[in-house]
């Protein structure tokens, strides 16, 4: 198991704090190369995935290469979730993906940003989640500290900026409500 740090708030690139995470991106950028190199059905494929993210992963989940996160241990998954090809997921910060979760093609979320005024030495961390039956849009971009809620969708090239409410749909940049749904008639979602 690699060193499983917290993240929480902010850190200075002097914290000794960042050489472990450092390593972990190092740890994970080789395993995500290995993992890009492969197909889904061959033999070695869900275990490299279990070494990446350092847990066992459900055979639900589906991860369509390429693939990239930089820090494999950061990120927690559910049950019957599907990454599709091109995501990149930087993800120091945490990504937690609830079940039944869709992400589609070259979808991009960031767990860390630099400081405004202070960009070459000062990180801000803030955990992702993508919640229960949420479906990620092609090419959206999901920034630090934002909660996607149960049965949202994010629509294509949307930027995601704060946090996305249950039974919505947002598009745009910075991403807005465009609509809402109804979950009575969502199917296949725990509706609780």
């Amino acid at each position: 198991m690699f060193e499983v740090i917290d993240t929480t708030g902010s850190m200075s690139k002097t914290d000794p704090r960042i050489r472990a995470i450092e390593g972990e991106m190092i740890r994970s950028h080789a395993l995500c190369l290995k993992i890009s190199s492969k197909k889904p059905t061959d033999a070695d494929f869900k275990g490299l995935l279990e070494e990446l993210f350092q847990q066992k992963i459900d055979d639900s989940v589906v991860i369509v290469t390429p693939f990239y996160c930089d820090c494999g241990c950061r990120m927690t998954f559910g049950k019957n979730i599907t990454i599709n090809k091109g995501a990149t997921i930087l993800s120091p910060g945490k990504v937690v993906i609830e079940d039944n979760v869709l992400i589609a093609p070259e979808v991009k979320i960031a767990t860390v940003n630099h400081d405004p005024y202070d960009r070459h030495t000062l990180l801000h961390f803030g955990k992702v989640t993508i919640q229960e039956n949420a479906w990620i849009g092609m090419g959206a971009v999901i920034c630090p500290g934002v909660t996607i809620g149960r049965n949202a969708i994010v629509a294509a090239g949307a930027v995601v900026t704060k946090d996305v409410p249950d039974n919505v749909v947002v598009g745009g940049n910075p991403a807005r409500i465009i609509k809402k749904l109804d979950e009575k008639k969502m199917v296949g979602a725990n509706r609780g």
